[in-house]
């Protein structure tokens, strides 16, 4: 954040979503998945391959087609780390919370019913962030699943700007 600037950069298919101000789940940033035609593109032009094998893969491997890690296919350029980088104004959106989370959340929520789940249990001891990890888990995610919540809620977005008054001359 800077000041009322928020930025967010994303490699691979974990994902932000912010709760503006009127309830509406307001995306961060989105997955990069090798079935995407930007994505598959620019596997195909690096000599690679996707495969279809009950999701989209790269060379037969990796869901996502972006990653920090992975690192054998980084050395042929299947997989990329270069995020995308959205800019939001927290002026315009006035947000009461971000959800921050890994993919395994993401199998088993929407973008909306996560922010829907999360608004009606921001008074938990972690603003619903254990609450939506269970219920993910009880719903059948198979993947790793991390939440954060980042609480908004008694954010004053009104700032100010003061310029130092000039000295008064007298003569």
């Amino acid at each position: 954040m800077e000041g009322t600037r928020l930025v967010v950069a994303n490699v691979g298919d974990s994902r932000g979503v912010m709760c503006d101000g009127r309830g509406n789940a307001i995306p961060l940033s989105f997955d990069h998945k090798p079935q995407q035609m930007r994505e598959r593109k620019r596997i195909k032009e690096a000599g690679g391959f996707i495969t279809f094998n009950g999701v989209w893969r790269v060379a037969g491997i990796l869901a996502t087609s972006r990653a920090l890690g992975d690192y054998p296919l980084k050395d042929k350029k299947l997989v990329i780390a270069d995020p995308d980088i959205l800019t939001f104004d927290l002026d315009d959106h006035k947000p009461l919370f971000l959800v921050l989370a890994s993919d395994g959340l993401w199998d088993t929520f929407s973008n909306e019913e996560a922010v829907a789940f999360i608004k009606e249990r921001l008074n938990e001891p972690h603003y619903g962030a254990k609450s939506i990890t269970l219920q993910s888990f009880y719903r059948g995610s198979l993947d790793n699943i991390t939440v954060v919540i980042i609480n908004f809620k008694e954010q004053k977005w009104s700032y100010v700007s003061m310029k130092k008054p000039e000295p008064k001359k007298t003569s």
